[in-house]
């Protein structure tokens, strides 16, 4: 059997968390808890069709909502399936910030995506790690993430989440340090000043160049 199995990210600007659709199995193995959307695949089917296939069918996730899709992995581990022999083609996937979360679709905080089954927490760390090395190095992935404007705070927020899912011992961002390595990205603008957070400093937005 050849399954696809999703990890749909999304960062939220009101928990300031990047976070992980996963979905309640409905039979078994593993029936009522949580794990990633997945289907199998089918004959002539292409694997980005499959991976839409299974955000809509598993978690109520159409097309529209679908900013990027990247390559993860192949998850072979003799056993990861009680049913027998199975290869899970991995995709990420980041959705936009206007998904709204459907019934039958949870979103978890990378941080707590813990304890599922399969091998989906292996699945989701390496997922995390391979969005974690594309920011700032790849335009389109930073950017789905992110949305058009940030805040430094919410590149840092993006950044820890992926690194700590990726290495649990991932140092945090020095949010000093960030915002001096933002202005050598070629495809962000100056960045303006935004309103200062309660009775904290004025906060810096940063842009994509259009």
């Amino acid at each position: 059997m050849i399954s696809i199995d999703v990890v749909a990210l999304r960062y939220s600007r009101s928990t300031k968390h990047v976070e992980v659709a996963l979905v309640r199995r409905q039979f078994e193995p593993s029936a009522g808890r949580l794990a990633l959307p997945g289907v199998l695949l089918v004959s002539g089917e292409l694997l980005d069709d499959a991976v839409h296939r299974a955000l809509r069918d598993k978690a109520g996730v159409m097309r529209e909502y679908v900013r990027a899709i990247g390559d993860v992995g192949v998850f072979d581990t003799p056993g990861r399936d009680p049913r027998g022999p199975t290869l899970s083609v991995t995709k990420y996937v980041i959705l936009g910030d206007k998904f709204e979360v459907g019934e039958g679709v949870t979103m978890v905080p990378l941080a707590e995506s813990v304890g599922l089954p399969f091998d989906h927490d292996v699945i989701i760390h390496r997922g995390a790690r391979i969005v974690h090395d594309k920011l700032w190095v790849d335009r389109g992935t930073t950017e789905s993430l992110l949305g058009h404007e940030f805040k430094t705070s919410d590149a840092a927020d993006v950044q820890d989440a992926l690194a700590a899912a990726a290495d649990p011992k991932a140092p945090k961002t020095n949010r000093t340090n960030l915002a001096r390595d933002l202005k050598r990205i070629r495809w962000l603008a100056e960045p303006r000043t935004g309103p200062a957070a309660g009775e904290g400093r004025p906060s810096k937005v940063w842009s994509f160049i259009d």
